[in-house]
């Protein structure tokens, strides 16, 4: 896929145009009112356009779409069987009984970065080299670590935290979402993130080298928000081409709810589906930025 920037803020040439007496210009006050609205939407735009060139997603509900294997959309636009997905993260008592329910899938795949711009300390085992990791914090963990302290800058995080504070023993469901939790949290099964989010299990697999982890939507006991069934599928998979291998990461969303009466989770809808979707892309390059080393001023090579 080319060279990807950093989306760390465009330094951006702004002249204000006052009259030739040095006074405030009536255009002068238009552009200094207008600038709170403007630049966070520039922004917004351009951190959208640089997320959707590094990353893929796409969308099924079942019914009337198959709940596994690409899709006929998948399948035209030549994406290969990484985009697919499979049924582990969902629990079996959901799939025993599929037709009773509605599931809606959301899988976000990233470029396919080349594993030697992984720092050196996350490549422990991924490299076939026989080197192992020095027994610190691996790959998966400090990404997802990175895409979840982006996720408690969102809206939707404040107003969770601020529901969970409320809650007996808020304090402690709060401090899931501070950078020095997330920061040492090793994602293991039982782990509390985010306030709503508990980790069920970590799986590595020997086939492609890659690391799942499933961590199941289960807010705290007293919870009075709105109650949602599904499960993050975060993890990435090792591939090689011509001798050189490459990290991709994916991240899927799977929401379920009854034929029955359930209300239609945020997946079912085009223009609620699509900002989730945006958000999600946006953690994801983060968390890349993270495990690469990449700031600001630098670029990372990727296919």
């Amino acid at each position: 896929m080319g060279l990807y920037n950093s989306l760390a803020i465009p330094r951006l040439p702004l002249s204000i145009p006052w009259s030739a007496k040095g006074e405030k210009s009536s255009l002068s006050l238009v552009l200094l009112a207008v600038a709170p609205v403007v630049l966070p939407v520039a922004y917004t735009a351009y951190v959208v356009r640089q997320s959707a060139q590094r990353t893929t997603a796409s969308a099924r509900i079942t019914p009337p779409e198959p709940l596994v294997g690409l899709t006929v959309q998948q399948i035209k636009a030549g994406e290969n069987e990484t985009a697919a997905g499979d049924t582990l993260a969902i629990p079996p008592a959901i799939l025993a009984a599929a037709s009773e329910y509605v599931i809606a899938r959301e899988r976000v795949v990233s470029e396919a970065v080349l594993l030697e711009k992984i720092l050196p300390g996350l490549r422990g085992g991924l490299s076939g080299s026989g080197a192992e990791d020095d027994g610190g914090r691996g790959l998966l963990e400090t990404y997802l670590a990175t895409t979840m302290r982006m996720f408690t800058w969102t809206p939707q995080a404040f107003a969770m935290k601020a529901m969970v504070s409320r809650l007996p023993n808020g304090a402690g469901s709060a401090s899931t979402f501070s950078r020095p939790y997330l920061d040492a949290c090793s994602f293991e099964v039982g782990d509390r993130v985010c306030g709503v989010y508990v980790v069920r299990r970590h799986i590595v697999s020997s086939r492609n080298k890659g690391e799942r982890i499933f961590l199941d939507l289960s807010p705290p006991e007293g919870w009075k928000g709105p109650v949602v069934s599904g499960v993050l599928d975060c993890g990435f998979v090792v591939e090689e081409k011509g001798g050189v291998k490459f990290v991709r990461f994916v991240n899927e969303t799977i929401l379920w709810r009854r034929k029955d009466g359930g209300k239609p989770t945020l997946l079912e809808g085009a223009v609620s589906r699509w900002l989730h979707a945006a958000m999600i892309k946006w953690m994801m390059v983060r968390g890349i930025e993270a495990v690469t080393g990449v700031d600001g001023g630098m670029k990372a090579k990727t296919v």
